[in-house]
């Protein structure tokens, strides 16, 4: 007798899996271990995936929660049914293993979708890691101390926001920001 197991993870640290259980839940998963463990990176031996039998069907929310790049996440799909068990995502029915012949068409889709959505949750892992370690992510303000200081001084002398970034360099826009000038 085949089970349907959920399977989740979490993507960052404090990530919260619940709105993803219940919907592995309501789509017909039997139970839904979770590696809270593993944030975004491999998966260890110890791993809820390893007990998984033959003619058990794995269900996932996303394809992304099985690894965080595209080849990593198709071995573990092949090392999946290589043992028996059937493959089924939420998001990515194409790549859906227990469903029979996918049209090609779809499944090229569904992996250049997967691979955008792997890129994003690596970015915005990137960018909470910055965070979490003191760091600004992104590109660094045009609007130095310095030319804030300048910028303060000309609008006090009631210069228009064009002439004060003519003055200092830089574009109306950013001198806006840095004054909180309405635009």
């Amino acid at each position: 007798m085949s089970r349907v197991v959920g399977y989740s993870r979490p993507w960052w640290p404090g990530e919260d899996l619940t709105v993803d259980i219940e919907n592995l839940a309501k789509a017909g998963a039997t139970a839904t271990p979770t590696d809270p463990g593993v944030v975004g990176g491999l998966m260890d031996d110890a791993s809820p995936l390893h007990s998984l039998e033959s003619g058990d069907v794995l269900l996932v929310s996303s394809a992304a929660r099985l690894g965080s790049s595209l080849p990593r996440v198709v071995q573990v799909i092949a090392d999946l049914g290589s043992r028996g068990i059937g493959f089924r995502s939420l998001t990515e029915p194409a790549l859906s293993t227990d469903a029979g012949p996918a049209d090609p068409a779809e499944v090229f889709a569904a992996l250049e979708g997967l691979r955008r959505r792997l890129a994003g949750l690596r970015t915005r892992q990137g960018m909470l890691q910055a965070e979490a370690a003191g760091r600004r992510p992104g590109r660094p303000s045009v609007m130095t101390p310095d030319r804030v200081a300048v910028a303060e001084e000309l609008r006090r002398q009631h210069r228009s926001i064009a002439h004060i970034a003519r003055v200092i360099g830089v574009s109306p826009s950013a001198v806006q920001r840095a004054l909180s000038v309405p635009a």
